[in-house]
C-alpha cells in the first residue's frame, strides 16, 4: 500500500513537472514556420552566414534576410547590410543568406530580421521573424542553432498605430502599489518576531524540542531576511545581475531552459511539500502549527524566487494589478500571513506548539 502511495506521489511530481514546463514553454508563442542557424560570433570585416529552414506549411512567396545590429545594452538597432536580392520560397526547403560585417560603432551584436513578401519588399511583408542576438567576437564558423522571435511587419504596426489613434488617448495600465512592499516586510517581521518567541516557548522536557527550537529559529532567520530583501531592492539587482551575466557569458537566450527547469521544479517540489503536509496533518500529536508556519514561509519564498527568475510569462503575471493590488504579491502575502498566525499562535501557547 505504501508502495503504491509512493510511485504515485512520484507520478504526480512528475506530471507537475511536465505539465509547468509544457505550461510556460507554450507561453513563449515562438514562430512555428522557419528555423534558423548561425555562427555562434560575428566578425567584423568577415563572412557571416544565416541559413533558414522554411516549414511546408509557408506559402509561395519570397524569403529576404536583412543584418541588423545591437549596442551593448542589446539596444540602438540599426542596419547593417543586406544578402542580396529576394529569392523564391514555394512551401519550404533551405535556403542560405551570405554577409559580410560592416565595420560601425557600438556594434557589440548582429541579427538577422527574415520575412516573407509577394514581392519581396518590406513593406508587402506577411511575415518577419528576428534571430537571437549574435555577439560580436573572435571567429565561430560553425553553425548552430539560434533563437527566433516574432517581429512586427510594416502592415501590422500601420495597423497598430492606427488603431491606436483612433482610439484616443488610453489610459495608463494599472501597476501595483509601491506599498505592497514595505507591507510585506512589516508581515514578515511580525511572523520572525513570535517564531523566534515560539522557538523559545518549545517545552524542554520532550525528546524533541531541541529539533523543533531549531527549525523554528531557522524560519525566524528566514522571514527576517526576507523581510530585508523586501525593502532593500536585492531582489531585483539580483535578477539584474543575473541577465547582465548571461549576456556577458553569451548564454543570455539559453536562459529560459534553466528558468523553466526551475519553475518547473519549483512547482514538483511545492506539491511534494503539500503532500507531506497533509500526511503530517492526520497524524496524531504532529507539530501542527510548525508545519503550517513551514508551508507559509515556503509559499512565500517560491513564489517570489520565480519573479526573481524574471521569465515573461511571470513578468506579465507580475505587471498585473486591480486598485493597486497585485496578485503576484497576494500570494506572497498570503503565504507570510499564514507564517505569522502560525507562529503566533505557537508563541502564545507554550508546550502547544507540538499540536496548535
Amino acid at each position: 500500500m505504501r508502495r503504491n502511495a509512493a510511485v504515485a506521489a512520484a507520478a504526480a511530481l512528475l506530471l507537475v513537472f511536465a505539465a509547468t514546463w509544457f505550461a510556460l514553454d507554450r507561453s513563449e508563442h515562438r514562430p512555428r514556420w522557419a528555423v534558423a542557424e548561425t555562427p555562434g560570433t560575428a566578425v567584423v570585416g568577415g563572412a557571416f552566414e544565416v541559413r533558414v529552414r522554411l516549414a511546408g506549411s509557408v506559402e509561395a512567396t519570397q524569403i529576404v534576410c536583412t543584418l541588423h545590429r545591437a549596442n551593448a545594452e542589446r539596444r540602438g538597432w540599426g542596419y547593417l547590410a543586406s544578402s542580396g536580392p529576394a529569392q523564391p520560397a514555394a512551401g519550404g526547403g533551405t535556403y542560405s543568406f551570405d554577409f559580410i560585417v560592416p565595420e560601425k560603432a557600438d556594434t557589440a551584436f548582429v541579427f538577422a530580421l527574415v520575412y516573407l513578401s509577394p514581392t519581396g519588399e518590406w513593406r508587402d511583408a506577411t511575415r518577419a521573424v528576428a534571430t537571437a542576438l549574435v555577439p560580436v567576437g573572435p571567429e565561430d564558423r560553425p553553425l548552430r542553432k539560434v533563437a527566433l522571435h516574432h517581429y512586427p511587419t510594416a502592415a501590422r504596426t500601420a495597423a497598430r498605430r492606427a488603431d491606436g489613434e483612433s482610439a484616443g488617448p488610453s489610459r495608463p495600465a494599472p501597476r501595483p502599489s509601491p506599498w505592497a512592499h514595505p507591507v510585506l516586510a512589516a508581515l514578515l517581521l511580525a511572523a520572525a518576531f513570535y517564531a523566534l518567541r515560539a522557538g523559545r516557548n518549545a517545552p524542554i522536557g520532550r525528546p524533541e524540542a531541541a529539533s523543533e527550537r531549531r527549525i523554528w529559529l531557522f524560519l525566524a532567520a528566514v522571514l527576517a531576511t526576507s523581510a530585508v530583501v523586501e525593502v532593500s531592492g536585492f531582489a531585483s539587482d539580483l535578477a539584474s545581475l543575473g541577465r547582465h551575466l548571461a549576456g556577458q557569458f553569451r548564454a543570455y537566450e539559453y536562459r529560459k531552459l534553466f528558468q523553466k527547469a526551475v519553475m518547473a521544479a519549483a512547482a514538483s517540489a511545492s506539491l511534494g511539500l503539500f503532500i507531506l503536509f497533509i500526511r503530517a496533518m492526520r497524524r496524531p500529536g504532529s507539530r501542527r502549527g510548525l508545519w503550517w508556519a513551514g508551508l507559509g514561509v515556503a509559499e512565500y519564498v517560491v513564489v517570489s524566487f520565480t519573479g526573481v527568475l524574471s521569465f515573461h510569462a511571470v513578468d506579465v503575471f507580475r505587471g498585473l494589478a486591480w486598485h493597486g493590488l497585485s496578485p503576484f504579491d497576494a500570494l506572497r502575502g498570503a503565504g507570510a500571513a499564514v507564517a505569522l498566525l502560525a507562529a503566533f499562535l505557537a508563541a502564545k501557547r507554550p508546550g502547544a506548539s507540538a499540536s496548535t
